[in-house]
């Protein structure tokens, strides 16, 4: 087993979560919405909410049950080791399409509004090396990175961008229930995978100060995540449409352009806004590298994790270059292959391990 010295407090992990979780998501989910249910976004990103408070809850109860336990030592005692090791290739499958999807599409962004001239391929291996570098200074300098980074860049931003109230207009929502509410389900159940992140307290919980608190740093981080969802959601179809914002790549990172600041104190704002963005695409990088890295030790039975990190990076690096465009890299996402793994990955193994660890004669005997 790997050494689980190091201990986070509940802030801590709530400031990790909510950056690791709103990164890409947040860019086309806003585009994603207005698409599948028009001004009805809101809506499927409450639903969204509430099913993953609800699958967190499962996750604390497992990780309460077993305190100070890895996942695979968890996965061992309530379904055999043989099992917990096909979770753990499960879990390290899931990290590296969201470790290629996430680099490939920063790349993508930064190349685009940042770094035109720049090859892409430097851009993606230049976070990848800086990540896997962060990755190796453990889960406490990773959380309070994200600390500083939440308070210091990811708040203030997101304030900035009320000021897109001034060009909104609350008519662009209507009709709001003029809608195929049969689409609101399914929309629903691909807006879940816009908290991908969140299932990383399986592999996180062991660092917990305070395991009772597991439940409180999720559900807080969850809910911040989802009024920050909506207001993004809402915002951009106010100020572009249903329509156009439906047309939109990007309709995140396009509102920028129409945020006017009163005394022009702040000018170059996409500089600022692309500064946190990458500041959190960096947390979401690193907190991928670390639980990949943890899984593989604890898989291997290592007691040191850090040469896992540099390890990774070319793959990751193939896989991000693998797609061909943008509209490649949302396809091979879309894959019916990588959804049942992500559905396999963000609700079925946390409801497994709560039922087997509940109704399991061989964990009550333990």
């Amino acid at each position: 087993m790997i050494s689980t010295k190091e201990k986070i407090g509940t802030s801590q992990m709530i400031a990790l979560l909510i950056s690791t979780v709103i990164g890409v998501g947040i860019l086309s989910l806003p585009r994603n919405l207005a698409d599948k249910v028009k001004g009805l976004g809101f809506l499927v990103i409450i639903l969204a909410t509430i099913v993953c408070i609800f699958l967190a809850y499962l996750v604390y109860k497992v990780l309460y049950k077993f305190k100070n336990k890895s996942i695979m030592q968890i996965s061992s005692a309530i379904l055999t080791k043989p099992v917990a090791y096909l979770i753990g290739i499960m879990f390290i499958v899931h990290y590296f399409i969201i470790l290629g999807t996430v680099t490939r599409i920063f790349g993508e962004v930064v190349k685009m509004h940042m770094l035109q001239k720049t090859p892409i391929e430097v851009i993606i291996i230049s976070m990848l090396f800086v990540s896997a570098y962060g990755s190796r200074r453990g889960i406490e300098g990773i959380a309070r990175t994200s600390q500083i980074i939440l308070f210091l860049m990811v708040i203030p931003v997101m304030f900035i961008f009320f000021f897109s109230l001034e060009s909104a207009d609350i008519s662009n929502l209507m009709p709001i229930f003029d809608n195929n509410f049969s689409k609101i389900l399914p929309t629903t159940f691909l807006t879940t995978f816009s908290f991908t992140g969140f299932e990383s307290m399986l592999i996180l919980g062991v660092f917990m100060r305070e395991p009772k608190n597991i439940f409180k740093a999720q559900w807080i981080s969850l809910l911040f995540i989802g009024i920050a969802y909506i207001f993004f959601a809402v915002i951009t179809v106010c100020v572009f449409g249903q329509m156009e914002t439906a047309h939109l790549m990007w309709p995140t990172l396009t509102i920028v352009k129409v945020i006017d600041i009163p005394g022009a104190f702040l000018e170059n704002l996409d500089a600022l806004i692309m500064g946190a963005w990458t500041l959190n695409i960096f947390i979401t990088i690193c907190v991928c590298f670390f639980c990949t890295s943890l899984v593989m030790g604890d898989m291997l039975n290592c007691k040191e994790i850090n040469y896992f990190d540099y390890s990774l990076i070319p793959i990751v690096y193939i896989l991000a270059l693998y797609p061909d465009n943008l509209a490649h890299v949302y396809d091979l996402v879309n894959n019916k292959y990588i959804v049942g793994l992500q559905i396999s990955v963000f609700a079925g193994i946390p409801l497994i391990l709560f039922l087997f660890s509940k109704f399991s004669k061989r964990v009550k005997r333990a």
